[in-house]
């Protein structure tokens, strides 16, 4: 199996990988995940949605999925 040429981008003299199809593919995975989590504290914990939970869900989502394809490496 043929590894993905990661993009690079720079960010406080630090150089980051990106490699797309991982990251999107984990975000996805990520973003259901916290679906999950979120329904599951809406319907068994009597959580309140705040105006905050979806954005930030996708900011951080992201984040985490990012996070989990350079721990791979």
């Amino acid at each position: 199996m043929q590894e993905e040429d990661p993009i690079y981008f720079q960010l406080f003299g630090l150089t980051f990988p990106v490699y797309k199809k991982k990251l999107l593919k984990y975000s996805i995975f990520v973003w259901i995940g916290l679906g999950i989590l979120l329904t599951v504290s809406v319907l068994f914990f009597e959580y309140e949605m705040t105006n905050a939970d979806i954005p930030g869900g996708f900011i951080s989502g992201f984040l985490l999925a990012y996070l989990i394809t350079i721990l791979q490496d």
